[in-house]
């Protein structure tokens, strides 16, 4: 059986638009639902990554906690609410 590579025609769509269906499509399957930002040192460039699936073990889930307890002076910031 021959396996056909199937390419899907990607039109550009804002991040305003694409952001919220990520989170709904997250939620709806139990993924977890990042988005986190990195600044290149030498070429000072911004990348934006948002990534869903199975990300975050609890031990990754209590050193973010963590890190975000230090920072809470920086701005970090943590919302927790009960999940149903």
């Amino acid at each position: 059986m021959t396996l056909i590579k199937k390419h899907r025609v990607r039109t550009k769509t804002s991040l305003t638009d694409t952001l919220p269906e990520m989170l709904v499509s997250a939620l709806a399957n139990h993924e977890d639902f990042v988005v986190t930002c990195e600044t290149d040192p030498e070429t000072k460039k911004k990348s934006l990554y948002v990534m869903t699936g199975n990300l975050i073990t609890p031990e990754i889930l209590a050193l973010i906690r963590q890190q975000i307890e230090h920072k809470k002076e920086e701005g970090s910031t943590i919302i927790t609410r009960d999940w149903k």
